[in-house]
């Protein structure tokens, strides 16, 4: 068996690295489900800005990735196109295959997580347009006369209604 140990090292490393900007996603994301409960757009502004900045690394973590598992793959005479990290682990030392396995599952979990808080933070967001939505239509309609137009024979009343400062048409 071919030794490797340094090629896989510099993947673990890389992804450890990634887990670790991970797991402060979701950190940020649980922060943000108070901030859009209470309506707070300013610090939501500052919060996506600090994921904006944090998928920026990630990406860039993503490209070094890449080069080094190609590198690997190459080393391993294993095609790189579509290699997993179980494709990788069958083929790699048990000390080494441990390790690669542990980050692959700590970067499992971690995934699941975000995944729930995004879901639940979409949510309250939809809930929120909602709100405002039906805000919007509640002010629109304000300025409406209730009741008929016309008179008992078809008469208009003679009264106009307000006009709305929302086009409630669109």
């Amino acid at each position: 068996m071919i030794n490797v140990d340094k090629e896989v090292n510099a993947v673990i490393d890389i992804l450890t690295k990634e887990h670790v900007y991970y797991k402060d996603l979701a950190e940020l994301a649980k922060s943000k489900k108070n901030i859009i409960v209470e309506g707070k757009v300013s610090e939501l502004d500052k919060i996506v800005k600090l994921e904006q900045n944090m998928i920026f690394n990630i990406g860039q973590l993503e490209r070094k990735r890449e080069e080094e598992v190609s590198k690997l793959c190459k080393t391993l005479d294993i095609n790189s196109d579509q290699v997993t990290i179980s494709d990788l682990a069958k083929v790699l030392r048990p000390e080494m295959k441990d390790k690669l396995e542990d980050i692959q599952n700590k970067l499992k979990e971690t995934f699941s997580e975000l995944k729930a808080v995004n879901d639940v933070n979409g949510q309250l967001i939809e809930q929120s347009l909602e709100y405002i939505d039906y805000s919007i239509n509640l002010f629109a309609g304000s300025g409406m006369e209730t009741g008929s137009l016309y008179e008992d024979i078809g008469n208009n009343k003679g009264k106009q209604s307000k006009k709305n400062i929302f086009d409630t048409k669109v």
